[in-house]
């Protein structure tokens, strides 16, 4: 998924570990806690190719950069701190 979309191989579980705790908390398949009691997806497999392809390729995040792509992902200003501390932490 990560080659696929040019985007880090951290990113995206690093997102599944803040948003959802793995998929403790996950709803509809939903790991990376996107629109969470709006969005529902088929599969996990479904919900994570979903946004890999949405960070890359839509308009509302391509062209920027990590932190970037996070602050739109969540708008907290601490949240891309907090996904850049736990992508250091699966790979230091």
């Amino acid at each position: 998924m990560a080659d696929t979309y040019g985007l880090d191989y951290r990113l995206l579980p690093a997102i599944s570990i803040r948003e959802t705790q793995c998929g403790v908390h996950e709803k509809g398949n939903n790991r990376l806690g996107f629109h969470p009691s709006t969005i529902s997806f088929p599969t996990v497999l479904n919900g994570i190719e979903f946004i890999g392809k949405r960070l890359a390729e839509h308009p509302y995040y391509k062209g920027r950069s990590l932190e970037g792509k996070l602050f739109k992902y969540n708008p907290k200003p601490a949240y891309p701190g907090e996904i850049e501390w736990i992508m250091r932490q699966i790979e230091p």
